[in-house]
């Protein structure tokens, strides 16, 4: 089903006194938006159809990041449609259905900005008339959407209240409208103290058979008193939230806000706690060393030790030697050479270089005393005649620098020296 064309309803979100909320697409801009469309029962109704064009116009006035923005409103078939900021999350009422009791850390930023966003809403001459968990989204990042401007008056509208007629949840009521008096932005004050006593609690303060014994309560009984576990600065806070009299709540949501600003420590505008936290480290132990023994002294403390003086602090020497050596064993193990303890490496390379030199002197005797090899009466030939051009090699004719049986070479060469042993 699409509504004037373009928005095509995907899903159903909620379901109110007089409309319907759907999850939709606006084909036009291709964004996820929200439609809430007038039921059914009420389509053609012209009192219902007076509402929805009051909460357009209403919502329409009114510009704050916690409050849910109007695009568009649109009639088809006797029937009327308001199409708003698809908000990403959940109202209030279902996280205290999983959680009825929150801490105030988690609570107070949502009050807090819910009261801003009432507050701009009043700026604008608009009492939403309807505060309560329903109508408290819940965003991304703890971001506050109030919504569901429906019943909300603004400034010289036409009231369309028949008399003795109360607009509102009853459970949510301040005691001004349960008696039929006109609502007015205390009156909103009044609302957000029932839904932080809720919270606080895990139950609203007044409860009855009907909405009617609940209004009674509103206006003719006192407010239980919150349990000791709620600090007392919230707890007063919220008390006064919930005088009867309206002069006595804090006159304006800018000042409420302020007041929950002032219960959590460094809460930003936006209402999102950020926790702040010092930088603990140990003690300098030097730095109150040097301070000790200058104060002791009776001198003025530098602002900070001198380098010098921390430079030449001694420093304790880590041994790498594992515990579980005996380092006296070790120094006592090997050959004991006394007073010569430091010569011992010396002392060994000179007795290794006489064994060496010992050992050269022994193979060169063997050598000398060993006999030639070959049998008697063998012949060696030494050429010790060299050639013509100062060569000591054989010349040429005489293979291998042989000589020939009968002493001479093949081309008569000039005789050699010869040397003959006997055997």
């Amino acid at each position: 089903m699409a509504l004037d064309g373009r928005y095509r309803l995907i899903k159903p979100i909620a379901t109110g006194g007089m409309g319907e909320v759907w999850e939709a697409h606006d084909d036009a801009l291709a964004r996820p938006v929200a439609v809430k469309v007038l039921k059914e029962e009420f389509a053609g109704d012209p009192g219902f159809l007076e509402r929805f064009r009051t909460e357009a116009r209403n919502s329409a006035s009114l510009h704050h990041p916690s409050i849910a923005q109007l695009f568009d409103y649109g009639e088809q078939d006797g029937s009327a449609f308001l199409v708003m900021e698809l908000v990403v999350g959940e109202p209030l009422s279902d996280l205290l259905e999983r959680e009825p009791v929150l801490t105030p850390r988690r609570l107070l930023p949502i009050l807090a900005q819910t009261a801003r966003a009432l507050h701009a809403a009043h700026t604008a001459g608009v009492v939403h008339r309807d505060v309560k968990p329903g109508n408290i989204l819940l965003g991304r990042g703890g971001r506050v959407k109030i919504t569901d401007f429906g019943v909300s008056l603004a400034q010289n509208q036409i009231t369309m209240t028949a008399t003795g007629m109360v607009m509102g949840t009853a459970q949510y009521l301040s005691p001004e409208q349960a008696v039929g008096k006109a609502a007015t932005p205390l009156s909103d004050l009044y609302s957000l103290g029932v839904v932080a006593y809720e919270a606080l609690v895990g139950h609203r303060p007044f409860t009855g058979p009907t909405a009617v014994d609940i209004a009674v309560a509103h206006v003719n009984n006192a407010v239980p008193p919150l349990p000791s576990s709620v600090d007392k600065p919230l707890a007063a806070l919220v008390m006064r939230l919930l005088s009867k009299d309206p002069a006595q709540r804090p006159q304006s949501g800018e000042e409420l806000a302020g007041l929950f600003d002032k219960l959590v420590p460094r809460t930003p505008p936006s209402g999102i706690p950020v926790l702040v936290s010092k930088i603990s480290r140990p003690a300098d132990t030097f730095a109150t060393a040097v301070t000790t023994a200058r104060g002791a002294s009776d001198e003025a403390p530098p602002t900070y030790p001198p380098r010098r003086t921390r430079r030449d602090e001694p420093r304790a020497r880590v041994s790498s030697t594992p515990r579980h050596v005996n380092v006296a064993a070790l120094r006592t193990s090997g050959p004991r050479l006394g007073r010569f303890s430091r010569f011992r490496w010396p002392l060994l390379a000179l007795v290794l270089l006489l064994v060496a030199l010992l050992g050269a002197a022994l193979a060169n005797g063997l050598t000398r005393a060993a006999p030639l090899d070959g049998p008697p009466g063998a012949v060696v030939a030494h050429s010790t005649s060299p050639r013509d051009d100062g060569s000591q090699y054989p010349r040429r004719g005489s293979p291998d620098g042989m000589i020939s049986v009968d002493g001479r070479g093949h081309d008569s060469a000039r005789p050699l020296t010869t040397e003959v042993k006997d055997a």
